[in-house]
C-alpha cells in the first residue's frame, strides 16, 4: 500500500487522490449571476447532499491550484447569495465539460456550451433546460477552509425549488436509467450511472446474523468473497442442513455431464443447471467438487442475489464439516 503523508506530498499529488479514490462524485452543474447581472455556469463534483429537513446541498468552489484564485461561481454567490444546481445527464456532459472552461468573467458559459437558460421561479440566475433536475437555492453560508491552491470554500446552500422531469419517476421513485447520471473520477474519466452500472443491494433483515453467526468452514471457504458471505451473513439464521440438503439432492442431474459444461452453464448465468452438472460430476468422485458447488452458490448470490439457494449450496458443499 502506498502510504502518504499529506504534510509531506505536493498538493498536486493530494488533490489527485482525493479525486481518484473519493469517488464517483456526483455533479453539481451550478448556474450564477454576477451583481451586474453577468450570466455564469460551471460544474463542480465535490457535492453532495447533507440534509432533508431543511434540504440543503454543499459544493465546493475551490481555489485553482495553480494560483489559489477564486472561481466566478465563488464570486457571484458571496455577491447574490443565489444560484441553481442542476444535475448533469450522459447527453449533455460533453456541453457541461466546454462549460468548465476558465473563460474570463464576462463570457457566458451558457453561449459557449450550447445550453439553455430558462426562467427561475423563486431566485435570479436562470435554470438549464436540458437537466432533468434542477434545485433554486439561496447561499445559507460560505466556509473557506484555506487561502492556498486548491483550498476548499464549502457553499452549503438551501433549496427553495425542485424542478424534476415527472418522466424520470416510476411509482415515485427516480429511476437511474431515466436520469442516466454522469459522475466525476480521477483525470479525465467519468461513470454513467445507469445500465449495468446500475446494481440492487436490498437493505439488510431486522436482525441479520452478520458474520459472527457463520459457519467457520463457510466463512474460510476459499471460494466465497466477502459479498457472498455479507449475503449469507445477511439472513436472520443458518437454515437447517436437513432442508438444505435435501433441496439439494432434488436438483436433476444432466446427462452427459462434465466440467467443460459445468462452466458454460456458469458463464451463461444459469447457476441451477450448473449445480445439476456439480450433482452429477459428485457422482463421479470429482476431485474439487466443492469448489464447483460454491461456484454455483457464488453464480446464484452475484447474478441474481438468491440466498436461499446459495446457502443451501453452500451448506451441503460443507455439510461432512457441519
Amino acid at each position: 500500500m502506498l502510504s502518504v503523508d499529506p504534510k509531506q506530498a505536493p498538493i498536486k499529488d493530494i488533490h489527485g487522490y482525493l479525486l481518484g479514490g473519493a469517488a464517483p462524485r456526483p455533479i453539481a452543474l451550478v448556474s450564477t449571476v454576477s451583481s451586474s447581472g453577468a450570466r455564469n455556469l460551471a460544474p463542480f463534483s465535490f457535492f453532495n447532499a447533507f440534509s432533508a429537513n431543511p434540504p440543503l446541498v454543499v459544493f465546493s468552489p475551490s481555489r485553482r491550484l495553480r494560483d489559489s484564485t477564486v472561481k466566478d461561481t465563488y464570486t457571484n454567490l458571496l455577491e447574490t447569495k443565489e444560484c441553481v444546481i442542476q444535475a448533469v445527464t450522459y447527453d449533455m456532459s460533453q456541453q457541461v465539460n466546454l462549460a468548465s472552461a476558465e473563460y474570463d468573467s464576462e463570457v457566458d458559459e451558457f453561449v459557449k456550451s450550447g445550453l439553455t437558460p430558462i426562467e427561475s421561479e423563486v431566485v435570479k440566475p436562470p435554470r438549464v433546460k436540458e437537466s432533468p433536475y434542477q434545485m433554486e437555492c439561496k447561499l445559507e453560508r460560505m466556509i473557506s477552509l484555506g487561502t492556498g491552491g486548491a483550498a476548499g470554500n464549502l457553499a452549503l446552500c438551501e433549496v427553495l425549488r425542485f424542478h424534476i422531469d415527472e418522466n424520470m419517476f416510476d411509482k415515485g421513485v427516480m429511476q437511474p436509467d431515466r436520469l442516466d447520471l454522469v459522475a466525476r473520477m480521477s483525470g479525465a474519466f467519468y461513470c454513467r450511472a445507469s445500465g449495468a452500472a446500475v446494481f440492487r443491494i436490498p437493505r439488510p433483515g431486522k436482525s441479520p446474523m452478520g458474520f459472527d453467526g457463520l459457519p467457520e468452514c463457510i466463512k474460510s471457504s476459499p471460494t466465497l468473497t466477502g459479498n457472498d458471505l455479507a449475503q449469507l451473513a445477511g439472513e436472520e439464521s443458518v437454515p437447517n442442513l436437513a432442508d438444505a440438503c435435501a433441496a439439494v439432492e432434488a436438483v436433476p442431474q444432466p446427462s452427459g455431464a462434465s466440467e467443460e459444461s459445468f462452466y458454460r452453464f456458469l458463464d451463461n448465468l444459469d447457476y441451477k443447471q450448473a449445480l445439476g452438472t456439480a450433482r452429477a460430476l459428485d457422482g463421479q468422485n470429482h476431485s474439487d467438487i466443492t469448489r464447483l458447488y460454491e461456484l454455483a452458490a457464488h453464480c446464484a448470490l452475484e447474478s441474481a442475489g438468491d440466498t436461499e439457494f446459495a446457502w443451501n449450496v453452500a451448506l451441503y458443499a460443507r455439510r461432512a464439516s457441519l
